[in-house]
């Protein structure tokens, strides 16, 4: 790190370091041309990396930009600009005022069934659409997950992603964090969508019980056990979860990827119905596409703050209690069981036309008495 701060990368003033991380340095900045705060990721000459070492990485950070460039999702951080100065390359993107799913795991917090399934339907649909383009993610991880005013989940560093004829992160190459990689992926072979669906799924599994379902002293025997070994049962870790949510783990972790879900949407269905029977799945299909025409609706997204977004080691930074993190979270699925108890019960229907019928029929034999 230089020992003053750069004024400038191209026309965005720096204002300060949000954080650090191993692929580059971030910064606050400000855009003079709109007025609008950005986040500036660089490379810095003084991270001291071996020459092919730091190539590697400024091709790692051009191929961010390309790809979550190409890409508009509101699940997925949003890159304005990209460009080279005396500093070194840069990336200018959204500002945001979260908490990765990190700090929150971090912090001891153990997600619910119904925060979960709003999370797999966000990052579901976010990687449904990267994947829809050729992008494969390669890194999904809870540092890489952020929560913007409670609600809004954001995908962030595609910084090692597969794009098409790409050759930069080629098969065979080891890139990520090994903790989170899909057994097809430590073996080098070529990848698909359904390796960021089996990070997803070890992220589920870590949030839901607070610790990864394939650990060991070293790489090499995480590593192993991704590739060969069982993992415990969520619910034996966490007696709250129901046994069903086994199986979709065990599912989304399959070592075989044509055993696992193959989409997003897949995952997130099997999930949601850990939340609704399946009477009630037409409703929550209608509930859901309320939902998205709401959401449709308020596209515009805050441009706030991205404090410690890239920093592995860094603290909270948002002024919320953690329990309120999640607290807009469970609004779309709620179980519709509302409706159900504002039913008349079919006794109470009977016994009503019954009666109607004993009035209308002293009533005619008044009549024709009379």
């Amino acid at each position: 790190m230089p020992d003053a701060l750069p004024k400038k990368f191209g026309r965005y003033e720096i204002i300060g370091i949000l954080g650090r991380g191993s692929m580059g340095v971030v910064y606050k900045a400000r855009d003079p041309v709109i007025g609008r705060l950005v986040a500036i990721k660089s490379i810095p000459e003084s991270l001291g990396l071996e020459t092919g070492k730091k190539e590697e990485y400024i091709k790692r950070l051009f191929q961010e930009a390309k790809a979550a460039g190409s890409l508009q999702h509101p699940n997925i951080v949003t890159i304005y600009d990209v460009g080279e100065t005396e500093f070194g390359p840069f990336i200018a993107m959204e500002y945001l005022d979260g908490i990765t799913l990190k700090e929150i795991i971090s912090r001891g917090k153990k997600l619910t069934i119904p925060q979960v399934v709003e999370l797999v339907r966000q990052v579901g649909e976010g990687l449904d659409y990267a994947h829809s383009r050729g992008i494969v993610h390669r890194d999904i991880k809870p540092a890489n997950l952020m929560i913007v005013e409670g609600k809004l989940v954001k995908i962030m560093d595609l910084g090692i992603a597969r794009l098409p004829f790409s050759d930069l992160t080629k098969e065979g190459k080891l890139v990520g964090s090994p903790s989170y990689m899909s057994p097809e992926q430590l073996m080098g072979e070529k990848l698909d969508g359904r390796s960021d669906l089996f990070s997803l799924g070890v992220v589920i599994y870590q949030a839901t019980t607070g610790k990864k379902p394939f650990t060991g002293r070293n790489i090499q025997e995480i590593c192993w056990r991704i590739i060969h070994d069982d993992f415990i049962p969520p619910s034996k870790l966490e007696p709250n979860l129901p046994p069903e949510f086994d199986y979709i783990i065990a599912k989304a972790l399959a070592k075989d990827r044509n055993q696992r879900f193959q989409s997003g949407k897949e995952m997130f269905e099997a999930m949601r119905d850990l939340l609704v029977g399946p009477k009630e799945e037409a409703e929550a299909e209608v509930e859901q596409r309320e939902t998205e025409i709401a959401r449709s609706e308020t596209k515009t997204q805050p441009q706030s703050s991205l404090d410690s977004v890239y920093d592995e080691s860094s603290s909270l930074s948002s002024s919320s209690e953690i329990e309120d993190i999640f607290r807009d979270l469970t609004l779309s699925h709620r179980t519709l069981k509302l409706g159900e108890e504002k039913r008349i019960p079919l006794w109470q229907v009977i016994f009503g036309i019954a009666l109607l019928g004993a009035i209308l029929a002293g009533l005619l034999w008044f009549l024709i008495r009379g």
